[in-house]
């Protein structure tokens, strides 16, 4: 049979749909996707490793595998993706080229070229960056040696914590020629300059910074000011890290008009049981020619669960030290300050403990002041005896005072009680009637050196109630109002006191047969998915006496007012907080408050907040609130004092381009005197890398300002304005990173 025929015609046919068919579009290639491969080997130890990519070609001879094109190699939690990437199966080595870019726990590594030992996770980077995921820092290098993933070395680089998008300059950087980096150690640099802008501002000498969770020894960020009184004012922090349960700060300070001293800090936590803090402050003042110095610390030690051991410091060289140095106004007035220390031990049914005060006076006192030491006490509760509603006390106290000059006396006091709990009138008014023995014995009198004693007794009888009503207000949305009237009769005899030894309020026990009443009125808010919130808290006291009134008292007490009133329902949107406290007492018959207190605060999210309190008190007498039987109860006046009429002012406000300000303000209306002036700013960069604040305080007697700065996860001013930021600008700044008082 003849085949050229057929042949020639199905040649004809191709040629003919060749020319005269359309040509195909570039697109219908395009879109088919390209099947990437997947290979699955194991290095050297055993450790699975996956590799990915558009190509994979396998060696048998030298045992290598050669991928291009979107490579991706994963090893337990190390991943790596690139260009081209070549893998030799038996020495685990890894060469990458191409948008080289490593993943691991611990940090990020980006390089056009990364030769890696897959089993040691050692390598050499070119042009390479690394993100440290924990400290937000990056680090940039002609050529990077990596040792582990978190120990690496860089030629000709850089390191910054300043957020800076690609192909942005950080706002501050350090330049090296050489820098080894540990993340769980510390960074250690040669050839170092300090840059803003990337403009070389700082020569550096060769420096050891700590990085990581473990702290390290080092110097601190300088605290520089200026005072109208002190001077130029410079103070350099040393932190010794002893070991990781003790550190050591030492800081040098100088006042350029004043003297020169430092501070010694010393911190320890030997273990969850046993802490403290310690901090010494001395100077030797020029203007006086001595040295005068302060002590402040705490230790806290639980021995066991029931038995602790609590001490507190408070000393100074002299009386006028917190007045003359202290930046806080609180400070400079105090009358006094005191030093104590507690044992206490915890009992089945009761506590026992040992005490010691020392009372330093500031102001008024001084070598007459009684100290008290030893202080022993016990005290005894039985909420049920033997399961019936009689519950029973006893307070015993033994305590010995002395003084530096004066006569010194010892004192046992024994103060059991009883009272009847759990019994109701009609099944909606409780009932407690409640009685107390007090014996008081004295090893000398005020001016008679034999033994004195004073008995008395309190006899106490309450009645209270707590009435509640829902209103729904909607689904699972409700208002609850519960109204808690209480009214208690307390009766103690006259004793004769005049013989003893008057040194607190155990010694001072005057007659008292005294009605008070009081009505609580509470108003909260619950909705199904959060927590009660309480919008209202009012209380209303006042008291009568049975009896006839003590000295310069009304048979009718002033009418003591405390409410809390905390954001309502239907506040707009743009509050988070709204909260005001007053506190005051109303003189029914002058119809004028005698005392009035209020604190406010009113606040826009992390936007702004106010603060605005005052304090005002009569010219003349006043009710002594409470005494040692009972906290509410208006049984005494006060001696005559003069006028109070303070008032207190604050805020803070962010504005635009990372500007925060705040102040503070304490005035006494009645003398027109400034006690506190204190004015906080702060700027941070976009990246939030680092912040440069100022802070201006003018007390009666002088004025200061103070420098902050703060590099993120690097340094950050240390020192009393850095407390006095926080606490103002802190209400809108909380959790915010890279600020001076967390720089972390």
């Amino acid at each position: 049979m003849n085949m050229g025929r057929p042949v020639r015609l199905l040649s004809c046919l191709l040629v003919f749909l060749f020319i005269f068919s359309p040509p195909l579009s570039p697109k219908v290639f395009a879109e088919s996707p390209v099947p990437q491969e997947n290979v699955n080997t194991e290095n050297s130890r055993g450790i699975p490793v996956e590799i990915s990519a558009d190509r994979i070609e396998y060696d048998q001879v030298r045992e290598e595998y050669h991928a291009v094109g979107a490579v991706d190699v994963t090893r337990g939690p190390v991943r790596l993706t690139a260009d081209d990437a070549t893998l030799q199966k038996l020495t685990g080595r890894l060469i990458a080229v191409g948008h080289v870019h490593l993943r691991d726990g611990h940090a990020d590594v980006w390089a056009e070229q990364l030769e890696l030992n897959m089993n040691t996770e050692a390598g050499v980077l070119t042009n390479g960056k690394i993100f440290g995921k924990e400290k937000n820092s990056f680090v940039t290098g002609r050529r990077l040696q990596r040792f582990s993933e978190t120990h690496y070395r860089a030629k000709e680089g850089s390191f910054t914590n300043c957020d800076a998008k690609d192909g942005e300059i950080p706002a501050w950087r350090f330049t090296f020629d050489d820098v080894d980096l540990d993340y769980e150690d510390s960074l250690f640099g040669r050839g170092v300059w300090f840059n803003v802008n990337d403009v070389p501002l700082i020569p550096l000498p060769p420096f050891q910074y700590p990085l990581g969770a473990k702290r390290k020894s080092g110097l601190l960020l300088p605290t520089i000011g200026v005072d109208n009184v002190f001077g130029f004012m410079y103070q350099q922090g040393f932190f010794w890290a002893i070991n990781p349960s003790n550190d050591l700060t030492i800081s040098p300070r100088v006042l350029t008009k004043r003297g020169a001293g430092g501070d010694l800090e010393y911190r320890y936590a030997w273990n969850r049981h046993t802490k403290g803090n310690w901090l010494v402050k001395s100077l030797y003042d020029t203007d006086q020619n001595r040295g005068r110095a302060e002590i402040r610390g705490g230790h806290v030690q639980d021995f066991s669960r029931d038995l602790s051991l609590r001490i507190v410091a408070n000393y100074s060289t002299d009386r006028t030290v917190l007045n003359n140095f202290s930046n806080s106004g609180t400070l400079r007035a105090l009358p006094s300050q005191e030093s104590n220390v507690t044992i206490l031990q915890r009992l089945d049914h009761g506590a026992l403990y040992l005490f010691g005060q020392y009372l330093q006076p500031l102001g008024d006192g001084g070598k007459t002041t009684f100290q008290r030491f030893p202080e022993v006490g016990h005290r005894f509760v039985n909420p049920g005896l033997l399961g019936s509603p009689v519950a029973l006390t006893a307070d015993t106290t033994f305590v010995h005072f002395s003084r530096e000059k004066g006569f010194k006396v010892s004192r046992l006091d024994f103060l059991p009680g009883m009272s009847l709990e759990g019994l109701h009138l009609a099944n909606s008014v409780g009932f407690r009637p409640q009685v107390k023995f007090r014996e008081v014995v004295y090893s000398r009198g005020s001016t008679d050196t034999s033994t004195q004693s004073r008995e008395t007794y309190w006899i106490g009888a309450e009645a209270f109630s707590n009435l509640t009503k829902r209103f729904v207000l909607g689904e699972h949305d409700w208002l609850r109002h519960s109204i808690e009237p209480r009214v208690i009769y307390e009766f103690v005899p006259q004793s004769k006191q005049s013989k003893l030894v008057q040194i607190d309020a155990v010694d001072d026990l005057i007659n008292k047969s005294l009605l008070t009443y009081s009505l609580k009125n509470r108003l909260s808010h619950q909705g199904q998915a959060s927590a009660s919130s309480p919008w209202l808290d009012v209380l209303f006291a006042q008291s009568y006496h049975v009896g006839d009134a003590p000295p310069l008292a009304s048979k009718f007490s002033d009418i003591w007012t405390r409410g809390e009133f905390h954001q309502p329902m239907g506040t707009p949107k743009f509050l988070s907080a709204f909260d005001v406290t007053v506190d005051a007492f109303f003189d029914h018959k002058q119809k004028e408050f005698t005392q009035f207190n209020t604190d406010g605060l009113i606040q826009g999210h992390q936007a702004w907040y106010l603060t605005v309190g005052q304090r005002y008190s009569r010219a003349g007498s006043r009710v002594r609130r409470g005494d040692i039987w009972n906290p509410i109860s208006f049984n005494e006046v006060l001696a005559p004092a003069e006028k109070i009429l303070f008032l207190t002012a604050g805020g803070g406000v962010r504005l635009p381009r990372g500007v925060t300000v705040g102040t503070r303000w304490y005035h006494d209306l009645r003398t027109g005197q400034t006690a506190e002036l204190d004015v906080v700013g702060l700027y941070q960069n976009p990246c939030r890398c680092f912040s440069v604040g100022l802070y201006y305080l003018r007390l009666p007697d002088r004025e200061q300002y103070n420098f902050l700065i703060s590099l993120t996860g690097l340094w950050g001013s240390q020192a009393n304005g850095t407390q006095l930021a926080k606490t103002i600008l802190g209400p809108i700044m909380q959790g915010e990173r890279g600020v001076p008082w967390d720089y972390r």
